[in-house]
């Protein structure tokens, strides 16, 4: 995928693009104002007919819809069509279904659902993909490639898993920085200066997130590892473990990130 468009280039599209800029050789990525008015150059964009004037119309081999919710249908409507002949679109949208964007584009366009989460900015995402069923294997390994210079791929099975991942990883790195918050509060609670409890709790997630992307690594191990008997972490995990406190406490955060997840895909 040579010549990719972005429609919008907030913090998630950016992200992409640039990473796509600088790591896909060859790969030639322009970006589109979603109202279509003109930006500054320095920012990558142009409107619509800036681009067809300097001669870079013509069809693209991905389209990437990163606009709010509300603008993808009206901004998917309002590119050219020959510019989506035979492309893939990629629609970084959130909670806007296949169908929505299916009546709104043009036929023969192959659409892909895509759920990133907030660490792609640092190249440490994890993204959800769900594609239609005319999007080939080569397809699909040419947006898988694209798509890890910002981190790991998962392929889904049915769309509706896309509002799953929404609840897990998408919303989840919210999770991991209230507990990194609530982690440093205790921290001060203890007796410790604000700005060391702060850098010991992100210390601390720093590493142990590299200890469970190690390949093969298994988490209920890893907390074992640490876990010694009648030790300190025995102490705090008991707390964490009494009638299952924690654990009960994430399923109801992750099923009501689910149900808002499936209502705001509704309303799209």
């Amino acid at each position: 995928m040579k010549k990719i468009l972005f429609i919008g280039y907030g913090n998630m599209g950016a992200a992409l693009g640039e990473a796509w800029r600088a790591r896909s050789e060859g790969a030639r990525v322009l970006a589109i104002d979603p109202a279509f008015a003109t930006r500054p150059a320095a920012h990558g964009f142009a409107s619509a007919q800036a681009l067809a004037d300097a001669g870079e119309g013509g069809a693209f081999d991905l389209i990437v819809l990163a606009v709010k919710p509300a603008m993808a249908a009206d901004a998917l409507r309002a590119l050219p069509h020959p510019w989506m002949q035979g492309a893939v679109l990629l629609s970084i949208a959130a909670g806007v279904r296949l169908a929505s964007l299916r009546a709104a584009a043009p036929a023969g366009l192959r659409l892909v659902r895509a759920m990133p989460n907030t660490p792609a900015l640092l190249g440490l995402g994890c993204t959800g993909l769900f594609a239609e069923a005319d999007v080939d294997e080569a397809a699909r390994e040419q947006l898988g490639a694209l798509l890890r210079h910002v981190g790991s791929v998962h392929w889904l099975q049915a769309e509706a898993q896309i509002d799953q991942v929404t609840a897990i990883s998408g919303s989840g790195p919210a999770y991991y920085h209230l507990f990194s918050e609530a982690l440093a509060q205790a921290g001060q609670a203890l007796g410790l200066p604000a700005e060391l409890a702060r850098a010991l709790a992100a210390g601390t997630a720093a590493g142990a997130a590299a200890q469970q992307g190690a390949p093969g690594a298994d988490f209920a191990a890893l907390r074992r590892a640490v876990t010694s008997p009648n030790g300190t972490t025995a102490a705090a995990i008991a707390v964490f473990e009494q009638d299952e406190a924690l654990r009960q406490l994430v399923l109801k955060a992750a099923q009501a990130a689910h149900r808002r997840a499936i209502e705001l895909s509704s309303a799209a």
